[in-house]
């Protein structure tokens, strides 16, 4: 009599979207409770909960897990984030609602905050790939503002723009530890929104003076 042995069940195909999405999150935890020079591959392997071995087969090396959650993290925003899909009535009309999406994309990413609040002291590798991903987007906006509503002639946007987005950058990143700056609350909604009033003020003040000739005073 012939005995059929028992057919070994097939091993589980492992989902490596699923594995690669739990390193990156992985890096996340790292960055907010370890900080930037916290994420290395073992304490990477041990946090994801994961053979290290997997790490350098999907992304290589360290390098490369940077360089993935820079591009594939939920670290910085999308172009669509913050110009909308409508237009708005005036290129001042779209600085005003894509300085407050920015803003609220800041708000909500505890990471990215922590990442600006230490990269100037930490340039670590994966400061450096997180950066050329924030310029890079950067640049794509400026690309898209330009494309819908022209280049104005007398205002240099990309300056303003830089100027406006580090300071919403910084107070966000210092709205996470502190509640007031310069003797201004950080924290609310409605303290943003008390920010947001000066912001308009300040581009409708660029808009309006681009191009008018700097009046002399007369001598008595």
């Amino acid at each position: 009599m012939v005995t059929k042995t028992a057919q070994k069940p097939a091993a589980p195909r492992r989902d490596r979207a699923r594995t690669e999405r739990t390193i990156l999150d992985a890096v996340a935890r790292l960055i907010l409770r370890d900080g930037l020079s916290g994420v290395g591959i073992n304490a990477l392997a041990r946090e994801a909960g994961i053979d290290k071995v997997l790490i350098y087969r999907y992304f290589g090396d360290l390098d490369g897990v940077y360089r993935a959650y820079a591009e594939h993290g939920d670290f910085w925003w999308s172009v669509d984030d913050i110009i909308g899909t409508e237009k708005a009535a005036s290129l001042a009309g779209a600085l005003k609602s894509g300085f407050r999406r920015h803003a609220a994309e800041m708000r909500k990413r505890p990471v990215t905050l922590a990442v600006i609040g230490a990269e100037t002291a930490n340039r670590t590798p994966l400061v450096i790939a997180l950066e050329e991903v924030r310029e890079r987007r950067a640049l794509e906006l400026m690309d898209a503002v330009f494309a819908r509503y022209g280049a104005p002639a007398h205002v240099d946007l990309p300056a303003l723009t830089a100027i406006l987005g580090a300071a919403i950058d910084y107070l966000a990143a210092r709205a996470r530890q502190i509640r007031v700056y310069g003797g201004v609350e950080i924290k609310t909604d409605k303290d943003w929104e008390r920010l947001f009033t000066t912001v308009d003020a300040m581009i409708d003040g660029a808009f309006s003076t681009a191009g008018k000739p700097a009046q002399r005073k007369r001598k008595p």
